[in-house]
């Protein structure tokens, strides 16, 4: 497994610096051409134009593709935000190859349709690149934090619905169309700036997540944006048809291209498309991100703590694994995020039972677990009174039910207990018995395995727990291969 893994991380490397290598010599024989404008050569072909445009065109549409997939899965505005430009790209660019003069058009229309090429050259990359821009910005955090991800289908809807509205109108009103003036100057300048900018603020912002993680498709993804602005500076000064011009198409195809290849190339070893990009995008739920951000959620973990001192992290440590298990399972990024803040909040209650039940040294008896078991129902009149946090209020009140109905506080069977807390439950179950109580030591890792199989479809979720053993397997051979590096 280690030897595919690492051919794939060089092969990324090296599409990595090949693209970093394109860059840098298009810009060199670009400038040259501008600075000797004799030298440069003109092709007016058409049908070669028409043939790379709609090259770049299905690429980017099959990239769109890809990322709208990926979204659904996690649930990630972001995602969507990249596929939705993607898939503009592809739409306008596409316009932009059939309206080329001599495909479609010809005759007395040709000129119009040349100036309906024109135009979507520059909004084919003006579009995309605000929303690409916007994917960075906090609009799109916000759309996650604040907003169910079902309307993302609309937004999808929707653009495809203004795609073919602007290519019926490219080809029937053709000379309606020709009289926007951004493919004129001075509007082309100001066009092509914003999205220059635009493009560059979202290269930075992918740069910055590289610099920080080294991975090398973070630094893939700042290299397409960069390809882009390349591209639509070689589109705004080159003039049409010579050889400055036709450099952007070939900008255009090297960044869609590199991006298509690099996202096959590790699927075709194994990783699936949400893992490939939650590590390009640093799009991971992390506990210590839902904690820093949520000051009552970090009170009522402090409070939490400073109650029953002998769990000390405990509630830190349920909650990274439950988001583990949860990720294990294909859960998307917005239930991941209840489930971390359910797994900081499962033992919330516990500030309403007395410090005497709490800290005993030894065995509880009947009564006192009978007050123990008070702590999930306490746990919900505590968060009763946070409208933001009623969905972890359920799975608190629901993490110590069992799918055998054993479980307390209303006896609940299999389906009948959220996924979340059922997930809770075998986090929260392992970390009690890896860890000192007061009342026993801890159970050694490979024990505490044993009691978990022993309880795998009676009173634990089977698929839960088969989910955090492949979790622990994964990390036991982590550790091997880092020791033995």
């Amino acid at each position: 497994m280690v030897a595919p893994v690492a051919s794939v991380a060089r092969g990324v490397r090296g599409l990595t610096v090949g693209g970093a290598g394109t860059l840098l010599l298009a810009g060199v024989l670009f400038a040259w051409l501008l600075g000797h404008p004799a030298l440069d050569p003109s092709f007016d072909v058409p049908y070669q134009h028409f043939a790379i445009v709609t090259v770049v065109s299905a690429l980017a549409f099959a990239l769109a593709l890809m990322l709208a997939i990926a979204a659904v899965q996690i649930a990630q505005y972001r995602v969507l935000f990249l596929a939705l430009g993607f898939m503009a790209m592809g739409g306008i660019f596409t316009v932009h190859g059939i309206t080329t003069p001599g495909i479609l058009k010809t005759g007395s229309a040709a000129g119009y349709a040349a100036a309906v090429k024109g135009i979507s050259a520059y909004l084919s990359l003006f579009v995309p690149a605000i929303l690409f821009a916007a994917s960075y910005t906090s609009l799109a955090v916000k759309f996650e934090r604040r907003l169910p991800f079902f309307p993302a289908g609309w937004l999808i809807v929707a653009l495809a619905t203004a795609l073919g509205l602007y290519m019926a109108l490219a080809l029937a009103g053709t000379q309606l169309l020709s009289e926007l003036p951004f493919g004129q100057k001075p509007y082309s300048y100001v066009l092509a700036s914003i999205t220059c900018a635009l493009l560059i603020f979202a290269a930075v912002r992918q740069a910055g997540a590289f610099i920080v993680s080294r991975i090398p498709l973070q630094a893939m993804l700042a290299i397409v944006f960069l390809l882009l602005v390349e591209a639509q500076v070689e589109m705004v000064l080159g003039k049409a048809w010579t050889l400055a011009w036709w450099q952007y198409h070939v900008s255009m195809l090297v960044a869609v291209g590199l991006a298509v290849w690099v996202l096959n190339l590790q699927r075709a070893h194994g990783q699936s498309l949400r893992s490939i990009l939650e590590h390009t995008l640093e799009l991971q739920v992390k506990v210590g991100a839902e904690l820093d951000h949520a000051e009552t959620i970090a009170g009522l973990v402090a409070a939490i703590e400073a109650r029953d001192e002998n769990t000390k992290g405990h509630n830190m440590r349920v909650a990274e694994l439950a988001v583990a298990i949860g990720r294990k399972l294909g859960l998307p990024t917005n239930r991941l995020r209840v489930l971390a803040r359910a797994g900081m909040l499962h033992d919330v209650g516990k500030i309403g039972i007395p410090d005497a039940v709490l800290n005993k040294p030894g065995p509880l008896d009947a009564a006192e677990w009978v007050t123990i078991k008070r702590h999930p129902e306490l746990g919900v009149e505590i968060l009763h009174g946070l409208p933001t946090l009623q969905q972890e209020s359920e799975i608190v009140a629901a993490h110590h039910e069992r799918i055998d109905g054993s479980g307390y506080p209303r006896g609940l069977h299999g389906n009948e207990i959220p996924i979340e807390a059922r997930i809770v439950a075998v986090a929260d179950t392992y970390d009690v018995l890896i860890s000192d109580r007061p009342y026993r030591k801890a159970r050694t890792r490979q024990e505490s395995i044993t009691i978990l199989r022993e309880e795998c479809g009676t009173r634990l979720d089977g698929s839960v727990v088969e989910a955090l053993l492949q979790i622990l397997g994964e990390a036991s051979q982590g550790k091997a291969q880092s020791a033995a590096a």
